[in-house]
């Protein structure tokens, strides 16, 4: 079933000749031969459109009671005349709420209502001004969060921070104020309500002692994810990221 295509030309609901003919899948010239012989100059009218080749040809624009009368005359096709008939009551009714809304007896209400009209415009217009203000000054700021999306790496806490401009040890002090993680044996883990989140990602390495031995060492690294995190507290803090801060500035 094709879709439903009603025009709304000057207030007249009509529907091509072309468009029956198509959808019912129907020579146009019989189409429109049968509508001449069945309908009257108030159902139709005749106009002329320019076809592929750039030639003119005649189609009929039927308004609804000639949409009808010309139905009846195909049997079958019952989707098809249902969907058309619903969607003519349908745009009626719109029309006719349009009509009414502005078929005010009173001068003085009809004055009030279209400046109530126009103080909504105004007001919708004002809203999306504000809008993309906002959006235009928070633009800038994201550009950070969108690299941090954009990479699959993790990051030490020391590269973490020279983004923000801050030191490490800063930024371990901050992330630990704010309840994210604490400091056990000389290594900072995430507090309970933190792990299992992906924010981080333990890697150990073998490192070789002055006295010959070896000794594996733990190192916390960040996700994406947790970049992420540390960046939504670090942006509540008022702490900027370098990127976004030059082009604030």
């Amino acid at each position: 079933m094709n879709l439903v295509q009603i025009e709304n030309k000057n207030g007249n609901l009509v529907v091509s000749s072309r468009v029956v003919a198509e959808q019912l899948g129907k020579r146009h010239s019989d189409v429109l031969n049968k509508i001449k012989e069945i309908c009257n100059e108030r159902e139709f009218s005749l106009v002329g459109y320019v076809d592929a080749k750039g030639e003119k040809r005649p189609e009929a624009l039927l308004v609804k009671d000639g949409f009808i009368l010309l139905c009846m005359n195909y049997q079958g096709y019952n989707d098809f005349k249902r969907a058309y008939i619903n969607e003519f009551n349908r745009m009626e009714r719109e029309l006719t709420q349009k009509k009414d809304s502005y078929m005010i007896e009173d001068p003085v209400e009809r004055a009030k209502k279209w400046i109530a009209e126009q103080e909504e415009k105004k007001a919708l217009q004002i809203e999306v001004q504000v809008k993309e203000q906002v959006i235009q000054e928070y633009k800038p700021r994201i550009e950070y969060l969108d690299t941090i999306l954009k990479s699959q790496d993790t990051m030490t806490v020391t590269q973490i921070a020279a983004d923000y401009g801050i030191s490490a040890k800063r930024l371990n002090q901050i992330l630990h104020d704010e309840k994210m993680q604490r400091k056990v044996g000389g290594q900072w883990l995430l507090y309970t309500d933190h792990m299992n989140r992906g924010y981080t990602r333990s890697e150990t390495t073998e490192i070789r002692l002055k006295e010959g031995k070896n000794k594996l060492v733990i190192n916390t690294k960040w996700t994406q994810k947790g970049r992420v995190k540390i960046h939504e507290i670090l942006t509540e803090l008022g702490i900027v990221a370098n990127m976004d801060r030059e082009k604030i500035a």
